[in-house]
């Protein structure tokens, strides 16, 4: 299992989340309702949570965006992934990481590899075994989040994953390694571009942290056992920080002031396509 920035660890995530085909409901507008959760899989959910409220009305849709960590999924999985109509998945990882992970895609779905990283990052060798202690890990997170909004690599790069994303002919996933750094980020920019309350895309991210806990206990109880002197750097690596998040956001709110002009005059993406991915993000 591969840590976030691009380090291996072969350990079982363990999950088992009690996957029901009765909790999948879709409403006559093609909305999926309830919660979807994969046995294989985890972390995965929907990128507008429960239909979050937005400013200065309405919903996020729900069924529109979903995140994950690698799609490695068995049969059943695989299955609810095509019920789903998943059409586009996007992802965020290194070629590196895509090798040790491979994705099973679901049937009819585009797969589009987007390395948001590139090596233009400190992040892309993030790995305990370049890192001398965990204050060391934490400053590289830390730099590797604000460079989501100031680095000119990263942002284009996000900015074809949101264009795919926008372009997309169905629900979508988008996903990286530990479901929780690059896929945070398009989460945050799909949740500000559709107009949830601060406050609320940062409550989302920090919900990696309870949906991650088999899969980080698991990495813990590895890295006790075969490698202890590396386990505070690993816990950096692993862990969901609403700092980290704080970055990237002031770091946008000063450079661009919002995720519109983020995306636009920032990562490249055509105006009318976010426009468009804008209004299907919103519901009422």
């Amino acid at each position: 299992m591969g840590t976030e920035a691009g380090g291996s660890i072969d350990v079982d995530s363990g999950v088992d989340r009690g996957f029901d085909d009765d909790e999948v409901v879709v409403d006559r507008d093609g909305v999926v309702a309830g919660e979807i959760r994969l046995t294989s899989v985890h972390n995965f959910r929907d990128v507008a949570g429960p239909g979050y409220a937005l400013h200065p009305s309405g919903t996020m849709a729900r069924g529109q965006v979903y995140r994950s960590t690698p799609l490695t999924v068995g049969d059943e999985d695989l299955g609810m992934l095509e019920r789903l109509g998943i059409t586009t998945v996007v992802d965020l990882r290194t070629g590196s990481e895509i090798a040790q992970q491979p994705d099973v895609v679901p049937a009819g779905a585009e797969y589009l590899p987007i390395d948001v990283l590139g090596g233009h990052t400190s992040a892309a060798t993030l790995t305990a075994s370049v890192l001398t202690g965990a204050e060391e890990a934490r400053r590289e997170m830390s730099e590797t989040y604000e460079r989501f909004v100031v680095g000119d690599y990263e942002r284009r790069a996000f900015g074809r994953a949101v264009r795919a994303l926008a372009v997309s002919s169905g629900p979508a996933v988008v996903h990286c390694t530990a479901g929780k750094d690059r896929t945070g980020w398009v989460s945050a920019l799909l949740q500000l571009l559709a107009g949830v309350r601060e406050e609320d895309v940062i409550a989302d991210y920090l919900l990696t942290r309870e949906m991650s806990e088999g899969f980080v206990s698991a990495i813990r109880t590895y890295v006790q056992a075969e490698m202890p002197e590396k386990l505070e750097v690993i816990e950096v690596l692993i862990g969901v920080e609403e700092a980290n998040l704080r970055r990237s956001l002031d770091a946008l709110a000063s450079e661009f002031g919002d995720a519109r002009r983020y995306l636009v005059e920032g990562a490249g993406v055509e105006g009318a396509a976010v426009d468009d991915l804008s209004a299907r993000l919103r519901r009422g």
